[in-house]
């Protein structure tokens, strides 16, 4: 079975947070891509890493210089994989395409080639949160992800036990920004606070990762 084959080559390089999907459950356009993209490579494959408590638990009012290098590493860990897991499928004699963990193409709009967290949600690994992250039931928000797109069939998972933050409002009162809400999530108040971390703390990245310490998945309330 090819989700077990796929599992087993991601567990022996350290990645235990899969899903597997369908494209036609993608629920975003997909401007930045060729026009055929969704019929010529149909399966979604949608892996991650959890950050590290420790670093997370360092962060006060803002991003530090500890948290941006552990963003940058689990990044590039992701694309070594996403490369190596994509040769393997090639290997096996179907095609895929492995995209970066962070790589926007239209910075005003903030949008990448594809979206992972919605790629995730299409996976059944996770929701859609208030802090308009990708909210995993166990990990919460604190997770990187990167997504490989293929032809190699898989068989859809849809075990996830949990579809939403139920009573949890943790993230509302950590966004620095206010632009968490009961039922919206406010984008350019949002970008305008990372724009501010990203001069006056020296990041050079548009991180903030307040929202993302406050979402303790499954130690945080149902």
């Amino acid at each position: 079975m090819n989700n077990e084959k796929v599992r087993s080559f991601l567990k022996a390089r350290g990645i235990e947070i899969v899903g597997f999907g369908s494209f036609s459950s993608y629920d975003r356009e997909t401007p930045f891509l060729p026009k055929d993209v969704r019929q010529d490579y149909p399966f979604l494959i949608c892996l991650g890493l959890s950050l590290s408590r420790g670093v997370i638990e360092t962060l006060e009012d803002g991003p530090n210089l500890l948290y941006l290098h552990h963003y940058r590493q689990l990044n590039y860990a992701l694309d070594g994989v996403s490369l190596a897991l994509a040769r393997f499928i090639e290997d096996e004699g179907f095609r895929a395409i492995p995209f970066a963990a962070s790589q926007v193409v239209d910075w005003e709009r903030q949008r990448a080639h594809i979206s992972h967290k919605h790629v995730g949600v299409a996976c059944h690994m996770g929701w859609i949160g208030r802090n308009n992250l990708l909210i995993h039931p166990r990990y919460g928000a604190r997770v990187r992800y990167t997504t490989v797109i293929t032809d190699m069939p898989f068989e859809p998972e849809t075990d996830l036990e949990r579809s939403s933050c139920g009573s949890c409002r943790r993230c509302l009162s950590f966004c620095p920004a206010g632009a968490i809400g009961e039922d919206h999530f406010d984008h350019l108040l949002c970008f305008e606070t990372l724009k501010k971390f990203r001069k006056e703390r020296n990041i050079g990245h548009f991180i903030c990762g307040l929202c993302v310490k406050a979402c303790l998945g499954g130690f945080s309330s149902p």
